[in-house]
Parts: structure tokens; sequence; C-alpha cells
């Protein structure tokens, strides 16, 4: 079964109640995962907002609702070291969030669906699906 790994830039849309990225991921055949580092990075936009509990209850009911949640492990953060070294001697460097979400989804073999493909075209061998 086919494997997607849902980017910080998806689930903004989709927790906000966007219908084409609605559409988009609930017409997915496969099972559906995201990671901690994005939740991560969703926490901080949740922090910004006056209703603090309205937001984390959705993001919750959101991550709830997914497949897998991945998180950092030895294969995870070795392939990151890889890719890091490689894009830092080509000096084509992005974010470290953006290349552990990229080492993630080769370790756990899924394909990367955001809305930043262009961000991640860099990174070799990486399975990216536009939104």
């Amino acid at each position: 079964m086919k494997k997607y790994f849902l980017d910080t830039s998806v689930i903004i849309p989709y927790i906000r109640g966007n219908k084409n990225t609605i559409e988009f991921i609930d017409n997915l055949e496969g099972e559906l995962s995201s990671s901690y580092i994005c939740l991560a990075e969703l926490y901080e936009g949740i922090f910004r907002y006056k209703n603090k509990e309205d937001a984390e209850k959705n993001l919750l009911f959101f991550f709830h609702g997914l497949d897998e949640i991945t998180g950092l492990n030895w294969d995870v953060s070795r392939n990151f070291g890889f890719i890091r070294t490689e894009l830092r001697q080509k000096g084509l460097i992005i974010e470290d969030l953006d290349i552990l979400i990229a080492a993630s989804c080769q370790v756990h073999q899924a394909v990367l669906i955001t809305g930043n493909p262009k961000h991640f075209e860099r990174i070799k061998n990486l399975q990216v699906l536009p939104l």
C-alpha cells in the first residue's frame, strides 16, 4: 500500500477547511502519515492564535486521524546527515526541519505531499507530490 507523508504546508490549509486541499487528501488511496517535526512546526502557529485551545484541539484531532506519526530514529538521523552534507557541498542547503522531513520520507518510503515542491527538489531520490 502506498504511503503518503503530509508536510506542514498541506496540513495547515486542510485544518483551515480549504476545500481543494481536503478533497485532494481525502481522495488519496493509501496510508497517511506525518511527523512530530511537522507537529512541532504547527505548534509554533498555535501559540500565535488568540484561541489556542480550539486550534490545538483541531490539530490533535487531525493528527489522531493519521495512520502513522513518525519520529526521529537512528535511520532518519543518519539520512539527515547524509542529505545535509550533500546539499551543503553543492551550496543548496535548505532548512534543517525540511531536511529532517525529507529524510523521514525516504526512510519510511513515503511520498511527500507539499505545497512547496520546488524547495524539496534539491533532494535526490525524494518522491514529491505537489498540492
